[in-house]
């Protein structure tokens, strides 16, 4: 008892000398945290993979099952032999159904990037075109405007001839700005070409990964479940495969929830651009959809970049859009969300807002997307333990009070 007591001791005070050496290194710390996000991020990037196609994999396997049921009453209708063709048809499904279902769920995900990217991009190129193309002439029609109004208000007439532009000098001083800035833009070029490399090999890996996952899952489930069993004692094993299952749950109900509305948002907004010819309507209303998946003010994000480029045909259709989508966000903050996704994992819109603030400032629109999941994960298990805390006191009152 007494080595042990000793022991204890001696590494109670092992762990607050370590404590304190690294609060007076800080900055070498996040260094070092840093590097080591560094070296297993593409590990993290594939269990998130795993995590997202598992979603259609799922129900395509589901799918595959029936048909599988269905193929095989088909064989007992016609040819009566039950053993040799339910066998091989097992059998070729145990070998097929999880590739194939796996290739086909990443299909589908690139088909829904490839086909948002080329709605979305070239019309953004357009519209930087016209911007671009139309200064000149919105310029012109500025100065003809303050003209008009010149002998109005006098003071308009003097600052306009005040106005004294070389534009000879301007367009000297652009082009030695622009060659003297090429070095500079060549180089960041080349370091941005690099890292994007990087990152491209980053997601090859981590994709791989996430295959490799996703066909050995239930293997995978199943060692660490006996890693657990071995070395952790039975309540920390309960625990934290209960936390586990809860935030499976919840993060599945999210994303799934979340994509939903996404797709209910984005033809809402696509079909009332229609009703109201609106230009653009296919590509705002997929650009609206996409942002929407980020949790409350995504759609926003979408409704800005739609604006801009029906400001560039019609600054009044873009005035009457914004309040066509201001009315629409309504209708889906307290509707749609909250019987799509917000039933679903469970949280209050009050939390869901504060997740949403928190998150954007700790990560951005990363830290947004994985804000609602992680907070009702929290939210979930204190309802728990606080339902458990009061069941037990109401338990000793009663016990005491008999």
């Amino acid at each position: 008892m007494e080595r042990r007591r000793f022991l204890s001791y001696f590494l109670a005070a092992a762990g607050l000398i370590v404590l304190y050496c690294l609060l007076q290194k800080l900055s070498v710390v996040g260094v070092a945290v840093k590097w080591v996000l560094g070296i297993f991020s593409p590990i993290f990037t594939g269990f998130i993979v795993a995590f997202v196609l598992n979603l259609p994999m799922r129900g395509l396997e589901k799918l595959w099952d029936k048909c599988e049921l269905g193929i095989k009453a088909l064989f007992y209708k016609k040819r009566k032999k039950k053993a040799g063709d339910t066998v091989q048809i097992s059998r070729f499904s145990a070998i097929m159904r999880r590739p194939l279902c796996l290739l086909l769920s990443i299909l589908i995900i690139v088909v829904i990037l490839v086909a948002v990217v080329n709605l979305v991009l070239p019309e953004l190129g357009n519209a930087v075109r016209l911007l671009v193309e139309g200064v000149p002439e919105w310029l012109k029609k500025a100065m003809e405007w303050c003209m008009q109004y010149a002998e109005e208000y006098p003071f308009i007439y003097e600052t306009i001839m005040e106005i004294n532009i070389d534009w000879e000098t301007t367009a000297k001083g652009l082009l030695n700005l622009i060659g003297s800035g090429t070095i500079d833009v060549v180089g960041n070029t080349i370091t941005s070409i690099i890292g994007a490399l990087g990152g491209v090999v980053d997601f090859v890996i981590a994709l791989i990964f996430a295959i490799y996952v996703l066909l050995n899952k239930e293997t995978l489930s199943g060692q660490i479940k006996r890693l657990f069993q071995a070395f952790l004692p039975n309540k920390a094993r309960d625990t934290i495969l209960h936390v586990a299952t809860t935030a499976h749950g919840v993060f599945c109900a999210f994303i799934t929830g979340q994509c939903i509305e996404a797709v209910i948002l984005g033809s809402l907004c696509a079909v009332g651009m229609l009703i109201f010819r609106f230009p653009y309507a296919a590509m705002i209303g997929v650009l609206v959809g996409v942002t929407a998946l980020i949790p409350v003010v995504g759609a926003f994000i979408g409704a800005g970049v739609g604006a801009f480029l029906i400001l560039m045909n019609d600054p009044f259709q873009a005035l009457m859009f914004i309040i066509f989508i201001v009315i629409l966000q309504q209708i889906e903050g307290n509707v749609i969300y909250p019987k799509v996704v917000g039933n679903s994992v469970g949280l209050p819109a009050m939390w869901v807002l504060a997740a949403v603030t928190v998150g954007g400032g700790i990560g951005g629109i990363v830290g947004m997307l994985f804000a609602v999941p992680t907070a009702s994960v929290v939210y979930t298990l204190l309802r728990e333990a606080t339902e458990k805390r009061i069941e037990k006191k109401k338990e000793m009152n009663n016990g005491g009070s008999f």
